[in-house]
């Protein structure tokens, strides 16, 4: 009974996609030469002066003995007038202008279409994905895809789909999905690497904000959003009713962690390291690594020391480094000959080290050494965890979780410049790559996605002298090649392609390009990417820059990858974005 009534669905659902493909507007034909790549539409008369650029198309033809439907994207418009190249010609109307009737009536456009996906329908009336495996005659009919036909098209993937905008040049929602990365029902089995790019003001920070709502509709699925400049933070924190749409409507719990309650993992090289960015081996003019190595290592045996007469250790423990009783004993040491003689091997440099601390002042080492120590430090105001303990909870609630490493929200007893907020993404991306890693060993999915905010900063192309960038860029190359099967995402936000490092962009998946990107090493970088299309390129140097523009701003758009149910080839699709965040949520959110 139920297969006769899903058989009866069918029915109705395909005969009102013949209906509404017959009624629907033509405005070509297939014409010559035409191929499975790249289709030429004759333009009709009555279409002539009609927006065409950016409209999706849509042709009936048969293949294997069944009906199918393709879609495409015009990318391109040409006019020829063959009379009008004649040279005779030429000269007559460089003399008269106008040349009736040879001027405009002779006039032939031809489109520029590439097939980005197909329906087929089966002898049993079902829909299903297809290819274009053959070119259809010429004079087939070339119609505009209207809302009626989509509805209709895709009305079993309903609630699978997002929008983030309409196709460019026109007012129709251009469907998407983002699925996660788990097994089961709307997942992919494993994970997608994502790329925005785009000029500031290109409305490539909203359309990440859009795309990470999308994915927070999956209870199953955890974001984690890395904010070195605290933008992200700043929107969940003063977009109430965005705040409030992700927690009560899609019930995904957002957690929001500051310098003021994370606490990094200690270890001792990473004691080293935050003292070295510190500057505090600077002050004391221990300039040779060897020398601050054995400087912590000797350090941390005299805060373990065994007192006289007692069988137990007092050891002073890692979140206890920033109390003054414990930078005594350190600034003690500092003084005394053997401690000395111990990291310094030559004279010359330890009264260099001696002479540092007698110049010294206490009060001022000590608010260097505390701001450091106070990273490790569970004793503050505010509820802190650490970062282990962070990817541990997600696992289970699978919250939305924001990082914001910006200094607009440092405690003044922390210490905080850019090398150690390098230091800090250095630990994050390590420790949530182990952790996926881990789970995957135990059969698991750690169905994950991270967001990298200025991303072409923290990876950049060829050689550089910075080396904490260098320890976060070979921790990213690592983990693009590795976590995809882990369950582990990675959406990289930037504002350029050429200089974000060339083994993440061959690992991305998903592309998103924003306005900016179609000038010299940016256009060549673009158009390798996209594959040398140089129709698709032609329509994206077309994008406006929304900066410029009079009135309402319009933020185009190109795409390319498994990112809608219209693009099942990959070719690339434009859209232009919806007004955020009021429209956006209009749109996806809206009481049905």
């Amino acid at each position: 009974m139920v297969i006769e009534l899903i058989g009866l669905n069918e029915v109705k659902f395909t005969t009102g996609i013949k209906e509404i493909f017959e009624n629907t507007e033509q405005i070509g034909v297939i014409g010559s030469p035409s191929s499975t790549g790249e289709f030429n539409i004759d333009i009709i008369g009555t279409a002539v002066d009609k927006q065409l650029v950016g409209k999706i198309c849509v042709f009936k033809f048969l293949q294997d003995g069944k009906d199918h439907y393709a879609l495409g994207q015009i990318s391109e418009v040409v006019m020829h007038n063959y009379w009008t190249q004649d040279p005779t010609m030429k000269g007559i109307i460089r003399q008269k202008g106008r040349v009736d009737p040879i001027t405009e009536r002779q006039d032939i456009h031809v489109a520029k279409m590439m097939v980005s996906s197909v329906f087929g329908l089966e002898s049993n009336q079902e829909i299903f994905p297809s290819i274009l495996g053959t070119v259809p005659p010429t004079g087939t009919p070339i119609k505009i895809f209207s809302k009626e036909l989509l509805e209709n098209l895709l009305s079993f993937y309903q609630k699978e789909l997002f929008y983030l905008g309409r196709a460019y040049g026109t007012d129709i929602n251009l469907p998407m999905w983002f699925k996660h990365f788990d097994n089961g029902l709307n997942g992919v089995g494993e994970a997608y690497h994502i790329g925005i790019f785009g000029k500031t003001g290109s409305g490539k920070s909203v359309l990440a904000k859009m795309m990470i709502t999308a994915y927070s509709k999956h209870k199953n699925m955890s974001i984690f959003i890395l904010d070195p400049q605290g933008e992200f933070s700043s929107e969940l924190t003063s977009n109430n009713k965005l705040r409030k749409l992700i927690e009560k409507e899609i019930e995904k719990n957002i957690k929001i962690y500051t310098l003021h309650n994370l606490v990094l993992d200690y270890s001792d090289v990473l004691l080293q390291e935050l003292l070295i960015a510190s500057g505090f081996f600077d002050k004391l003019k221990i300039v040779f690594e060897d020398h601050m190595v054995r400087f912590v290592d000797e350090i941390l045996i005299a805060l373990n020391y065994e007192e006289e007469g007692s069988a137990t250790c007092r050891a002073i423990k890692p979140w206890e480094f920033s109390t003054r009783e414990c930078f005594k004993i350190v600034w003690s040491l500092l003084a005394d000959e053997i401690f000395l003689q111990k990291i310094i091997f030559t004279k010359e440099p330890r009264e260099r080290v001696k002479n540092a601390w007698l110049s010294l002042n206490e009060v001022e080492m000590y608010k260097i050494w505390a701001g450091v120590t106070n990273l490790f430090s569970y004793d503050r105001e505010n509820e802190t965890i650490q970062l282990t303990r962070l990817f541990e909870k997600t696992s289970n609630g699978n919250p939305l979780i924001v990082i914001d490493l910006s200094s607009r929200e440092k405690p003044e007893d922390l210490l905080w410049n850019d090398k150690i907020q390098k230091i800090a993404i250095n630990q994050f991306l390590s420790k949530i790559t182990n952790q996926a890693q881990a789970k995957f060993k135990k059969g698991g999915n750690i169905n994950s996605l991270v967001v990298i905010d200025e991303a072409h900063r923290l990876a950049p192309r060829g050689k550089i002298e910075d080396g904490y960038v260098e320890k976060i860029r070979r921790v990213f190359i690592d983990a693009v090649r590795t976590t995809r099967k882990f369950g582990l995402g990675w959406m990289f936000i930037s504002q350029t392609l050429s200089s974000l490092h060339k083994e993440i962009l061959n690992q991305v998946r998903i592309f998103v390009f924003g306005f900016g990107l179609a000038w010299g090493t940016e256009r060549r970088a673009l158009l390798e990417i996209i594959g040398g299309a140089t129709e698709s390129m032609n329509l994206y140097q077309n994008f406006t820059d929304p900066q410029s523009g009079l009135g309402k701003k319009d933020y185009p758009f190109m795409t390319i990858g498994p990112i809608s149910p219209l693009s099942f080839s990959g070719t690339p699709l434009f859209f232009n974005a919806l007004e955020y965040p009021k429209e956006f949520i209009l749109t996806n959110f809206r009481k049905k």
